[in-house]
């Protein structure tokens, strides 16, 4: 068991999406791969080459209504793939901490890291179908208008966008969309990408407290010295040494763990405070999409609707694992303190009452309050999104 294995549909959309995010210490793709990496950015540089201008000359609002969700997943995807790859040195340092605590993993520790990331793969395999086939039918829509043209216009590109003087040929418009084409669903696959190695590693240190809170409350179940009332005073010291072996090789690894909490803080806080401005955006502008379905064929509508919802399941998926961690960390001593633990030696109950008092520190890895990600700032995100719409349907 190690970060790579356990988790293949992170492993699989890493290369497939050309994000190339560090797998293990050493993570060497091959020339192949890394080609294709360079292709799929170089799909989005020139979507942003064009997007710019786009945004500049065509309409307010065709370039509200399906250009700014482009351009704010876009801002997030290269801020946050980015930032991964310049914090390489530091992700492989977790990365190799990970690996060395799972590579001696009993069977306690590998059922907690199965039962932790296994109900998050369907979840986050519906984000991926559902939007990418979200994406897919709504960039191809523009297509139809070949039967319908011999010119076209700025707006007539899916997104707002600028290969060349309009009015323009058939040639230039088809050659065009199909750049938009391939950019959007490639960025959004990085987006998705991004998002499941983030879970990933949230998921696996998540995995930790948990695994922790449990073999603290087995130690406490299995040695406790009231469980057997004839046992003799040479097999309860021998029950009292093992405590205290549990107890300081558990303690030694809760230290691994906090260390390890540290060091995900540094490499996600300033991406997760990116996320929550940037979802207060984004999911404002997909409001504004949703304002349009009513208007639209049923098609584009639906695409639209499909793409909101994986959207939304997304973030959710995303505070939840983040809020997940936090109670992982807070309760981690809340199952033994319910066992006999006040009968065992002075060492350990001070071990134990330590343990609690490290309880209230928590793993928050948001740089502030104010930007946390969390269940509560999920509908708080919702909220001001909603109101930012509709003060924007209202300006328009």
């Amino acid at each position: 068991m190690n970060f790579q294995n356990i988790n293949p549909l992170n492993v699989r959309i890493n290369v497939i999406s050309g994000n190339l995010l560090p797998l293990s210490k050493d993570s060497h793709f091959s020339i192949t791969w890394k080609m294709y990496s360079v292709l799929t950015w170089l799909f989005e540089v020139i979507q942003a080459i064009v997007l710019i201008p786009g945004i500049i000359l065509v309409p307010r609002e065709k370039v509200l209504k399906d250009g700014t969700v482009t351009c704010v997943v876009t801002i997030e995807v290269f801020f946050m793939v980015m930032r991964i790859q310049a914090r390489r040195k530091l992700i492989n340092q977790l990365i190799q901490k990970l690996n060395d605590i799972l590579c001696i993993a009993d069977e306690t520790m590998k059922n907690v890291v199965i039962t932790t990331l296994k109900p998050m793969e369907d979840p986050l395999k519906f984000y991926l179908l559902a939007g990418s086939l979200a994406v897919f039918v709504w960039c191809c829509l523009p297509f139809l208008l070949v039967f319908e043209k011999v010119s076209f216009l700025y707006e007539d590109y899916r997104i707002p966008a600028i290969f060349s003087k309009q009015p323009f040929s058939i040639d230039v418009f088809l050659v065009g969309s199909v750049l938009l084409l391939m950019s959007n669903v490639y960025i959004f696959v990085k987006k998705v990408g991004v998002d499941i190695y983030t879970i990933h590693l949230v998921l696996l240190i998540t995995a930790q407290y948990r695994y922790i809170a449990t073999k603290l409350a087995t130690i406490f179940r299995d040695g406790n010295p009231q469980n057997e009332s004839d046992d003799s005073r040479q097999e309860y010291q021998l029950k009292d040494q093992w405590i205290k072996r549990e107890m300081e090789a558990l303690c030694r690894h809760h230290n691994s763990v906090i260390h390890l909490s540290s060091m995900l803080k540094k490499l996600l806080s300033v991406n997760f405070s990116m996320i929550y401005v940037n979802s207060v955006l984004r999911f404002c502008f997909i409001g504004v999409m949703l304002s349009t379905v009513s208007s639209t064929t049923f098609v584009e509508g639906s695409s639209i609707i499909m793409f909101a919802c994986g959207s939304i399941v997304q973030f959710y998926m995303l505070c939840f694992c983040v809020q997940q961690l936090l109670d992982a960390s807070i309760k981690m001593t809340d199952e033994a303190f319910h066992e006999k633990w006040y009968q065992f030696g002075p060492s350990v109950k001070r071990t134990f009452m330590l343990m609690i008092l490290g309880n209230n520190l928590g793993c928050k890895l948001s740089m502030c309050d104010k930007l946390n990600l969390s269940l509560p700032s999920f509908m708080t995100i919702l909220n001001q999104s909603y109101s930012v719409a509709l003060l924007l349907l209202r300006v328009k």
